[in-house]
């Protein structure tokens, strides 16, 4: 989470001063700043994205909510398949370049990945699933007759 909060302000303080010479004498004809500025721009709001799910899921497991737990397994798993489309989409679109071993290697390296989000995303599941089991057993107060 750190890492993505320092990548966020570095690429913010980038796009401010890239901002500044914005169509200025400076950027010119091939108009590199403009570029620079939505470079960084894009940077820092796709870095923005893994802190804003570490800040959710620290949130909902401090406050033991259902509701937010729920929604980042949600968002993992769109993420999560979005991701696995788009390594199968770029292996049809451009197929596999290299060795044997190094397609093996890079193989490997995508199943331990995927398999490790697979797993945290289970956890973390397993722990919505224990605290709506406990909120089930508390059930409605009950009342003497």
């Amino acid at each position: 989470m750190f890492a993505s909060l320092t990548m966020m302000v570095l690429c913010s303080v980038s796009a401010a001063s890239a901002r500044a010479y914005i169509g200025s004498l400076a950027d010119g004809d091939e108009r590199v700043y403009s570029r620079w500025f939505m470079g960084a721009l894009l940077a820092a709001i796709a870095s923005a994205v893994p802190a804003t799910l570490a800040a959710t899921l620290l949130f909902a497991c401090h406050k033991r909510s259902t509701v937010a737990l729920r929604a980042w397994v949600r968002i993992m798993c769109a993420l999560y398949l979005a991701a696995i489309l788009y390594v199968v989409g770029s292996l049809i679109a451009f197929g596999a370049h290299g060795s044997g071993s190094d397609i093996f290697v890079a193989f490997l390296e995508g199943a331990l990945f995927f398999g490790i989000l697979a797993y945290c995303i289970l956890c973390v599941n397993s722990y919505y699933l224990v605290l709506k089991c406990n909120q089930d057993m508390e059930g409605p107060p009950k009342t003497e007759y």
